[in-house]
C-alpha cells in the first residue's frame, strides 16, 4: 500500500463512482478505509471497490440506517462481519433525532460484537454519539475490546466526555480525527491526550450521497489535520504524520 496519508473513516459509496473515486485518491497517494452504513451497500461496495488495492471496505449497519432498512437482517449482517476483517460504521446514535430506535440498535450492536469478540482480528470503525458509555459496554460486555480477541475498535469522530475519553484510552481505543473534531475547545483538548499510538486522521465524506467530493481536497483535510495536531500537540508535524501513517497501514494491511 505505497501511500503516505490515510482516511481512515469515509463513505466512498456516497460517491457518484465509487471505483472513480478510488482511483482519484490513490493518485492524490491516499487508501482509505470506506465505511457503509447498510449490508446491502457494503455488498455493492465489494464488488464496486474489488480493484481498488488503496481501499477496504467495512461491513457496517449504520444505527442511523437501524430500523429503517427492511433488508437489515441481522443474521445476514452478522455472518458478513464473521467472514470481513473490516466492519464500519456500526455503533450507536442517542441523540433526539434518533433515540427512538435505542433498542433496535443496542441489539444490532451487540449482535456484531459478539462476532467481533468470538471471532477477533477485526478492524472496526465506530459510531457513537451520546453514547460512548453504552457503545463501551457493549463491546466490553462481548469481550471485544480484549486484548486476547486482536480487534483494533476505532472511536470516529470522538464527542464524549473526558472521563468517556479516559475509559475508551484505557480499554485500548483508536481514535479517527478529522477537521471538524478539532473546530471545538473541547475536541482539539481531546486531540491533545490522545495516544499517539492510538491516533488516526479522517474525513468522514463525502457527507452524504450526491456530496461534491475531490481526492485533492480530501489530502489536503488530511495534511490540515496533521498540522493541526502536531502543533497542539507540540509535535514535529513530520515525525507525527509518519507515526499516523505508520498505524494506519498496519491496521489496513494486516
Amino acid at each position: 500500500m505505497g501511500c503516505n496519508l490515510f482516511d481512515m473513516h469515509c463513505h466512498l459509496g456516497f460517491c457518484e463512482d465509487a471505483a472513480q473515486a478510488a482511483r482519484e485518491l490513490a493518485a492524490a497517494g491516499v487508501a482509505a478505509f470506506s465505511n457503509t452504513v447498510t449490508l446491502a451497500e457494503f455488498a455493492a461496495q465489494q464488488v464496486a471497490l474489488a480493484g481498488a488495492a488503496n481501499v477496504r471496505v467495512g461491513c457496517g449497519l449504520h444505527p442511523w440506517w437501524v430500523g429503517e432498512d427492511a433488508a437489515a437482517d441481522l443474521d445476514a449482517l452478522c455472518a458478513a462481519v464473521e467472514r470481513q476483517r473490516f466492519v464500519g460504521e456500526v455503533g450507536l446514535d442517542f441523540s433526539p433525532p434518533h433515540v427512538a430506535t435505542r433498542q433496535a440498535q443496542i441489539a444490532a450492536l451487540s449482535q456484531v460484537a459478539d462476532v467481533c469478540g468470538r471471532v477477533g482480528g477485526k478492524v472496526v470503525s465506530l459510531h457513537a454519539v451520546r453514547a460512548v458509555d453504552d457503545v463501551l459496554d457493549v463491546l466490553e460486555g462481548a469481550g471485544a475490546l480484549a486484548e486476547a480477541a486482536g480487534n483494533a475498535c476505532i472511536i470516529h469522530w470522538f464527542s464524549g466526555t473526558s472521563a468517556q475519553l479516559t475509559r475508551a484510552r484505557r480499554l485500548g481505543a483508536f481514535f479517527s480525527v478529522n477537521p471538524r473534531m478539532l473546530q471545538s475547545k473541547r475536541g482539539r483538548a481531546y486531540a491533545q491526550v490522545v495516544p499517539g499510538n492510538r491516533l488516526l486522521l479522517e474525513t468522514d465524506l463525502p457527507a452524504q450521497a450526491g456530496a461534491s467530493w475531490d481526492a485533492e481536497r480530501v489530502r489536503q483535510l488530511l495534511e490540515q489535520t496533521a498540522r493541526q495536531l502536531a502543533e497542539l500537540r507540540g509535535e514535529d508535524v513530520a515525525d507525527l504524520q509518519e507515526r499516523i501513517a505508520a498505524t494506519s497501514r498496519a491496521l489496513l494491511e494486516a
